[in-house]
């Protein structure tokens, strides 16, 4: 007879941590996922639901690297809105099984799936660089944290930064103990 060996726990986790090729072009921090993070889930026996690139299923890999107030518009929010109605589904369908989603990460900067931080700046600038860090969510964890609210599931957001991973894996850390 098999035995059941699920955790009862999952995380759900921007598309570019686990894939970095679903980036603009040229803004990949890795060749393949964010590791770190990965490995840290495992070792915590949390499963993983990848959230889909809003930017890739709408504009494409090729696309240029936008804001938030480049992305913000009806077409866009409406698209954002679809992906976390599709997400909290997926987050009903474990919690019937009594399986909890235990965080969100996002990835700050993200005008998509920034949790604390997107970026916003001039349209017309091609440099990324011209763009400014504000306090602020993306779009899809924006149109996720009102789909999540609908439904009164309260689950906590995370933010990484590519940059600081060492001590977003402590705060994680702290937020996932039991």
């Amino acid at each position: 007879m098999l035995k059941d060996k699920r955790s009862g726990k999952i995380a759900v986790v921007a598309h570019c941590i686990l894939n970095q090729n679903s980036r603009v072009l040229g803004l990949a921090e890795r060749a393949s996922a964010i590791t770190e993070i990965v490995e840290f889930l495992i070792r915590k026996d949390i499963g993983i639901i990848q959230m889909p690139c809003p930017e890739l299923s709408y504009a494409g890999i090729l696309r240029r690297g936008q804001t938030k107030d480049q992305c913000d518009n009806a077409m866009f929010r409406k698209h954002c809105r679809k992906i976390a109605k599709e997400i909290v589904d997926q987050i009903g369908e474990y919690a019937k099984c009594r399986i909890k989603t235990k965080i969100v990460i996002g990835v700050d900067g993200s005008p998509s799936c920034g949790v604390n931080e997107t970026l916003t700046g001039n349209p017309r600038a091609l440099n990324m660089a011209e763009h400014e860090r504000v306090k602020g969510s993306g779009i899809l964890i924006e149109e996720l944290h009102l789909a999540l609210r609908k439904r009164k599931i309260s689950i906590p957001f995370y933010g990484i930064r590519y940059e600081r991973l060492p001590e977003d894996l402590v705060v994680m850390e702290r937020l996932l103990e039991d």
